[in-house]
């Protein structure tokens, strides 16, 4: 199979196409063709060393195929695998304690980390949405607990966690305001949020006081969103390395999303999209052999939307 590998760690010219073994399903386990891979930061955190699963990584892993999600075909299942059969479309992310190896014709993941795919949706989209949906869905449903009652403020609306957070937070009653570049602005009112243009407007001055908030930000919005947030309130903060000191001092609800798939959630999120309340913008698609370029584009950062690979059919 062709695969878009590195043979150590570095910038996105490490990248190399290769012709690799094709895997095998073990027990419990389904080979999947895959047709979209998603590209996240987390990727290139691991290409580069900086992530902590790239410290947990050896010699023997090398030479190392990267990606977490995707979306294909099931290809071969192992045994004791009943809910896939040959041919079935699904979707899904590598759980913690998996490499990944998504940049590949194909993959072989636990069975328990896929969900069908719905029909009507593309596996352009697809591919993307299991890391971002079951981030924003831990951090709006499972850990900020938001209701009706709520007014919610989502730092990075823009970004992919941070535009679901907003729809769930939506869907769930809340009253949501998002920060996020001027460009956005569109996109989130759209769904229902009220813009903050961050380079133009001070959040503190022309949002409420939030009952919670959910932080894609983190470096410069932590400390006035600790300041900002409603009494009781919750405090949602991402990437998995924030510091929850400082607001546990304060006495403030501060929690961190530790995201591992779930096929129940991933089938609701489907559903979601496949039925329009839920939306995942793809920014852009590139071939696999562009792979070094789509690190490049996402390690920039502000793309309105997810970068995806197509790996089958080129």
């Amino acid at each position: 199979m062709r695969a878009a590998v590195i043979h150590r760690f570095g910038g996105p010219e490490e990248f190399e196409i290769e012709d690799l073994p094709t895997p095998t399903a073990g027990e419990g386990e389904v080979v999947v063709r895959v047709t979209h891979a998603a590209v996240n930061p987390l990727d290139f955190k691991i290409r580069d060393g900086s992530s902590g699963m790239a410290a947990q990584l050896r010699d023997e892993d090398f030479p190392l195929v990267l990606g977490r999600e995707c979306a294909g075909v099931v290809h071969e299942v192992g045994e004791g695998v009943t809910d896939f059969a040959p041919g079935d479309r699904v979707f899904g992310m590598a759980p913690p304690d998996h490499k990944g190896h998504c940049y590949a014709e194909f993959v072989s993941m636990p069975a328990s980390a896929l969900a069908h795919s719905p029909a009507g949706v593309d596996d352009v989209v697809l591919a993307g949405l299991s890391l971002v949906g079951l981030t924003a869905w831990i951090a709006v449903e499972d850990l900020a607990k938001v209701g009706s009652d709520d007014v919610v403020l989502v730092h990075g609306g823009g970004g992919g966690v941070g535009f679901m957070a907003v729809q769930l937070a939506k869907e769930a009653g809340a009253k949501v305001y998002a920060t996020a570049s001027a460009r956005n602005a569109d996109r989130l009112q759209a769904v229902g949020a009220t813009p903050i243009d961050y380079a133009r407007d001070d959040f503190t001055q022309v949002t409420p006081r939030p009952s919670v908030i959910v932080d894609c930000v983190y470096f410069d919005t932590y400390e006035p969103s600790m300041d900002h947030l409603a009494d009781g309130g919750r405090l949602v903060l991402l990437p998995s390395l924030a510091d929850v000191r400082p607001a546990k001092e304060r006495g403030i609800d501060v929690s961190i999303p530790r995201v591992a798939p779930d096929r129940t959630r991933l089938d609701a999120l489907a559903t979601a999209v496949a039925e329009g309340r839920l939306t995942l913008t793809v920014a852009d698609v590139l071939p696999l052999a562009e792979v070094a370029e789509a690190h490049r584009i996402v390690e920039r950062g502000h793309t309105p939307g997810k970068i995806v690979l197509r790996v089958a059919g080129e």
